[in-house]
């Protein structure tokens, strides 16, 4: 899907102000769709200060999430159809995809990669929610533009001309938020048009946080730090037709931290007692962006960047048992260097018209060690990607879009050197069936060759990839139905999505006689649905989904397994968006549920995932009276819920419970003024 983004020489539909926004975003009173060149449902990017979320697996427009008080990445993706975020430390933010987690899945964030290998015990992602303008969510891949097995999610940051209001050259804001379980945040925002043709913002970001407290009151350990976030962005716009994008995104998280972030307080409690350890994760990216647009002759986007992830612990005064070699100052580094296009061109030959998206995707990631002053380890991986689509519109009603893509990747590692290339097709078809209701299918084959080790410990020392290993491959096979119908003061709209994504030769480590043996362990099968839908009258709106997934490898007749032997399964998921707004006052008011059930899918003698079910609610307040200040009330965890993510770590290892719970109950409190 080409998202059209909005130009200065388009204006905008309506007047933006924090109620409005709010009102139709995080409400979705009125579906936020657009048809543009005989295509159903193509979404425009808005301007809103808290992240515009869509997604594949949903047809209810955008959702402006500022309401959601964001401070970690389960607020912003969590409520989406098949899509959960695992992990509660700052450190361990892991997307994951209908049992898939960020390692199978194309991850960029201004366009890019943050592909990352860093250490089991710690995620791969170091993303502010705060800043994000706009979250793209491909659940499942269904096209030859994307990579990842099972899909992909595009983070875009905000920019200068993202900030100003009609009639405005230059903004401030100032925010300042409060967890009572447990942080404190704040932030400041500077932009503005510099000249007739450059636009500029500043951004700082920090929050503080302590050691919160589960459903059952306990407290974590290791959870003590500081995040912070800086942006500068520069945008030039020579002509209506073009602009040119600079950005430097320096993110950074410290902290004395547990050993294990991704397990619960008394796991790490019983694993190594009451040690932390001072940490940094830091993200520099630094970005260059060019758009061209001619019309229908050509739009093109084009990127340049390089982003750089670290890990550093100070791991030399343990005094417990800790392996030798990592009694020391210990970093590790994975760097991603790269550069795309993407262009779109629209044609028509005879009575068919055109639509092309082709591109260029190049990629180097270099994965570097250091233990003390000791240089141990230097691996890189080249990835090469070029694609072609064509979106054949055979009638009004009725489309075509098949496409073929090359991947070929270059391999340097320690535990072998070796090249892996594929040719991959994907069809999709869709049929407006009436003004109001589209049917679709997709079928999309999937390659992901053997990637680099994790970089952190000496895994390279102990782990040995397989001499006849081959890249997973396999097919995502989709069919579902998407209904929107407006009459009056009401509003409906629903897609309902099933899926089948089967993973041939998938690629696990196999613990052997003290040693990670690196093998293709049998085909997996993932499927499923999501199903969503919303009603609203007014200023009233409801919005459920439900979500299945379950993944089995059909090789061994067992559950699939994720990287920590668990089950895979995310299960079955139900959520209820319950909200109205009171206009005169400036004040919306909502409710929010989610519902778990348990997924007794998994190994044979392994306890099962437990369900549970976790409430909150939210208010925000835009005054009248003060252009600029919004109020924001919520209550997240309402009644204290003891639950832990499917998608986050659980198990048990040594006699302990691996279980990371999720914060209890947590009032947020914030307040943002734009001048």
């Amino acid at each position: 899907m080409v998202h059209r983004r909005w130009s200065p020489s388009r204006p905008l539909p309506f007047r933006l102000t924090p109620l409005s926004l709010a009102v139709a975003a995080a409400l979705a009173s009125t579906p936020l769709l657009a048809e543009s060149e005989g295509e159903p449902g193509e979404l425009e990017t808005m301007q809103v200060w808290g992240a515009r979320v869509t997604s594949s697996s949903e047809y209810l427009g955008g959702q402006d999430i500022e309401i959601k008080q964001a401070d970690h990445l389960s607020d912003l993706l969590r409520d989406i159809p098949g899509v959960d975020v695992g992990g509660t430390h700052s450190v361990t933010q892991r997307i994951n995809i209908r049992g898939l987690d960020e390692t199978d899945l194309d991850i960029r964030l201004d366009g890019a990669s943050q592909y990352a290998s860093m250490f089991h015990h710690i995620g791969n992602l170091t993303l502010n929610p705060d800043i994000i303008q706009s979250v793209d969510v491909q659940v499942g891949n269904n096209s030859v533009t994307n990579s990842g097995l099972g899909g992909s999610v595009h983070f875009e940051t905000k920019s200068g001309r993202d900030m100003l209001r009609p009639g405005e050259r230059f903004g401030a804001r100032l925010y300042a938020g409060y967890g009572s379980n447990a942080y404190r945040q704040g932030s400041a925002t500077l932009y503005g048009q510099l000249t007739d043709s450059v636009d500029g913002l500043l951004y700082g970001y920090q929050i503080d946080r302590d050691n919160f407290e589960d459903g059952e009151g306990n407290e974590t350990i290791g959870s003590d730090g500081e995040v912070g976030n800086m942006l500068v962005k520069l945008g030039w716009e020579p002509g209506d037709a073009q602009r040119l994008q600079l950005s430097y995104d320096r993110y950074q998280d410290e902290g004395d931290y547990s050993p294990r972030p991704d397990m619960g307080g008394p796991a790490n409690d019983g694993l190594s007692g009451d040690l932390v350890l001072p940490t940094e994760y830091t993200r520099d990216t630094l970005a260059l962006n060019y758009a061209y647009d001619l019309g229908p002759a050509l739009e093109l986007e084009a990127g340049l960047y390089r982003n750089q992830i670290e890990l550093n612990r100070d791991e030399s005064q343990i005094d417990i048992r800790w392996p030798a070699n990592r009694l020391s100052d210990n970093t590790a580094e994975n760097i991603n260097t790269g550069a795309n296009v993407r262009a779109v061109s629209r044609l028509a030959t005879g009575p068919l018209d055109h639509r092309f998206t082709y591109g260029l995707d190049l990629n180097r990631q270099e994965s570097r060690s250091r233990y003390g002053s000791d240089p141990w380890l230097e691996e890189e991986g080249v990835t090469t990607a070029l694609y072609l689509e064509d979106r054949l519109q055979l009638t009004d009603a009725f489309a075509v879009t098949p496409g073929v893509r090359y991947d070929h990747f270059e391999r340097d590692a320690v535990t072998g050197d070796d090249s892996f290339s594929e040719v991959s097709w994907a069809l999709a078809a869709d049929y407006a069936l009436t003004d109001n209701l589209t049917l679709f299918a997709s079928a999309r084959e999937l390659f992901k060759a053997p990637a680099l080790f994790e970089s952190f410990i000496r895994y390279q020392e102990q782990a040995f990839l397989a001499d006849d290993i081959e890249p997973e491959t396999g097919l995502n096979s989709e069919i579902g139905a998407r209904y929107r119908y407006d009459h009056g003061p009401h509003r409906f709209a629903s897609n309902l999505t099933l899926f089948q994504t089967d993973i041939d030769d998938s690629i696990r480590a196999v613990w052997n006689a003290g040693q990670y043996d690196i093998v293709n362990d049998g085909d997996v099968r993932l499927k499923g649905f999501e199903a969503s839908a919303l009603y609203g009258y007014e200023a009233f709106s409801a919005k459920l989904s439900y979500s299945r997934s379950d993944a089995d490898n059909r090789t061994h007749d067992t559950p699939a397994q994720d990287a920590n032997g668990r089950s895979a399964d995310l299960g079955d998921v139900i959520t209820l968006d319950l909200g109205y707004a009171l206009y005169d006052l400036g004040l919306e008011m909502g409710w929010q549920s989610r519902w778990v059930l348990e997924e007794d899918n998994v190994l044979p003698d392994a306890p099962v995932k437990e369900g549970y079910n976790v409430h909150g609610l939210y208010a925000q307040w835009a005054p009248v009276q003060m252009d600029g200040l919004v109020l924001t009330l919520g209550v997240d965890n309402l009644f204290d819920e003891q639950y832990v993510s499917h998608a986050s770590r659980t198990g048990t290892a040594r006699g302990f419970t691996l279980d990371d719970f999720e914060p209890g109950r947590n009032v947020k409190l914030s307040a943002a003024y734009r001048f």
